[in-house]
């Protein structure tokens, strides 16, 4: 057995008020103090005890340990400094025992570790080392009883709590990395009743390699604790044991190489469909199924997201419709009211039936489709999630699927922490639910019908509100359609559903002009806007006043010239 250098007697001078001799001075620090000196004076024997019985019991009482833990506690505490252990042999030395006569003294550790007072560390070789946990250290600076917090039946906000004070002990060296994934791995195991523990040990986290469990585990406390989706993968090295070597961690997670990426666990991150290999995420089915039941923290840019126009800053339109249409979307309307809308998915979800809404508005440019979304959202007091169709078709093949996983992803969260669930609103949509290729002999048709799979399954398992809207919606292919629960389609507005148009737009032309207007010209309401801008655009350039004869004119200018000059003879 290898030896330690002799260590000098500690002081015990009366500054510190380490030695008690009486019983009313006694404190555990002094306490303590005094089990240590006497047993590195003549080691734990019949005579150092009957010496040692008052402080002894008073360590005791305040710790619900027998005398034999509390020598062995003593001796821990004093060969295990800060985040540091102290091996068997250190022990042994300073009890003065042989490794053999050491084999008693297990069990009393053992009872130690099992009352949370020391932690137990196992080395890949199967050694242990001790050090004492920092709660029973604090617990003995401030001389008051210490009991052991329970670690089992705990919920997920209870857990995440403590794996929270793990990684902030851990940056600070309070514990070693080995300490740390100990504590992580035996709070999983204590609460097995919990939907995330039981996904923890049915994939297997618990036996990929020690780093790698870490930076799972530090993926999933970013993601619920701080509604992080991505971290740099500079700021994962902490987690990196020491006896690893750092950048050639790196290069085999950047080659797909690490377990947690075999196994599907954790994926490269990135923004708009771009893959960024020096950026790590949870993968999408981690955070699909690990955190069920679990209320997430939305990412700190997922409330600034460019792409979600919340309710307060859409502007309020009067919108105008053709009977039969205003009756489908004044149902429509009745049925997004939040609390209609909740007491309605309630009882689809009693019935066993699909709680989610997809809708498609569909109709010709200019009819309203798209500010009919924003105003159904306004009126019922809901985000709308805009979708630019152009980013789910990246030139890069492969992301545009990651992009679009993302979307749906993104749109979950953003249903969880809104009290109103948000519209996901697909603007042109027949870029992408067009038809699906039946030959697929190219990547780019390969890639489309790998985007449209995904929406199809996304849209069977919608928790909330998707709005589409088409010019053309014969080119959607047939199991979109099928999808889709309301279809509503808007048309031109009639001549007397024009005037009003008019009338709402250029407010200084009288009700006899505006129905001249609307007679004279079967426009979209896309196209009486175009007018009443070109309408405005001139008053402020000229001073010149809205008349009848302008806006005619501005009117003519609207409607393409469709003549064509004859070329020959």
């Amino acid at each position: 057995m290898s030896r330690r250098k002799e260590k000098e007697k500690p002081c015990s001078s009366n500054l510190f008020h380490l030695e008690s001799d009486d019983k009313e001075s006694m404190s555990l620090t002094g306490c303590l103090n005094k089990i240590m000196l006497i047993i590195k004076e003549m080691s734990f024997n019949g005579m150092a005890e009957n010496r040692l019985r008052d402080e002894l019991d008073y360590v005791g009482e305040k710790l619900n340990i027998c005398p034999e833990e509390a020598a062995m506690l003593a001796c821990v505490l004093e060969n295990s400094i800060g985040s540091t252990s102290c091996e068997e042999e250190e022990i042994a030395d300073f009890l003065g025992c042989t490794n053999i006569q050491f084999i008693n003294c297990r069990k009393y550790l053992q009872s130690l570790a099992e009352k949370r007072i020391i932690r137990v560390i196992k080395s890949r070789y199967g050694d242990n080392s001790y050090a004492v946990r920092k709660e029973a250290v604090q617990a003995i600076i401030d001389d008051k009883e210490f009991s052991e917090k329970s670690f089992s039946g705990l919920n997920a906000d209870e857990m995440f709590s403590y794996i929270r004070f793990l990684f902030k002990d851990f940056k600070e060296e309070v514990i070693n990395e080995k300490m740390l994934l100990d504590d992580l791995n035996m709070l999983v195991n204590n609460n097995m009743q919990n939907h995330f523990c039981k996904m923890v040990v049915e994939y297997g986290v618990q036996s990929m390699n020690y780093t790698e469990q870490r930076i799972f585990y530090y993926l999933c406390n970013r993601y619920v604790s701080f509604g992080e989706m991505q971290v740099d993968l500079s700021n994962l090295k902490f987690l990196i044991s020491e006896r690893d070597d750092n950048q050639k961690f790196v290069r085999r997670f950047q080659s797909e190489k690490t377990e947690c990426q075999k196994d599907g666990l954790i994926c490269f991150g990135g923004d708009d469909g771009l893959v960024d290999k020096s950026i790590v995420s949870l993968s999408d089915e981690v955070k699909n199924v690990f955190f069920n039941g679990i209320d997430l923290i939305c990412e700190g840019n997922l409330e600034g997201n460019k792409d979600l126009m919340r309710c307060e800053d859409i502007v309020a339109k009067e919108l105008f419709y053709n009977v039969s249409e205003q009756k489908q979307v004044t149902r429509l309307e009745r049925l997004l009211e939040d609390k209609s809308f909740s007491d309605i998915q309630m009882r689809l979800e009693e019935m066993g039936m699909r709680k989610g809404f997809n809708i498609i508005i569909y109709g010709g440019p200019g009819t309203g489709k798209t500010e009919t979304t924003m105003q159904l959202a306004k009126k019922t007091g809901r985000d709308v999630f805009f979708i630019d169709m152009s980013r789910l078709k990246s030139k890069w093949v492969g992301d545009s699927e990651k992009t679009v996983k993302g979307v749906f992803n993104t749109y979950r969260q953003l249903c969880k922490i809104k009290s109103v669930k948000p519209i996901l609103f697909f603007n042109e949509a027949d870029a992408i639910f067009g038809k699906r290729f039946e030959n697929v002999d190219t990547a780019v048709a390969q890639m489309l019908n790998s985007i449209q799979n995904i929406i199809l399954q996304e849209m069977e398992n919608i928790d909330g509100i998707m709005i589409c809207t088409t010019n053309l919606h014969s080119n959607l292919d047939p199991a979109f359609e099928r999808r889709f629960l309301y279809k509503i389609e808007l048309g031109n507005p009639k001549e007397e559903v024009r005037a009003k148009i008019w009338k709402s737009m250029l407010r200084t032309l009288n009700d006899e002009q505006c129905q001249i207007l609307a007679h004279k010209y079967d426009f979209s309401g896309g196209q009486i806007e175009n007018v009443t801008r070109k309408s405005t655009v001139e008053y402020i350039l000229t001073g010149t006043k809205t008349s009848l004869e302008m806006v005619c004119r501005f009117c003519d200018e609207e409607i393409f010239n469709t003549n064509t000059r004859k070329i020959g003879f």
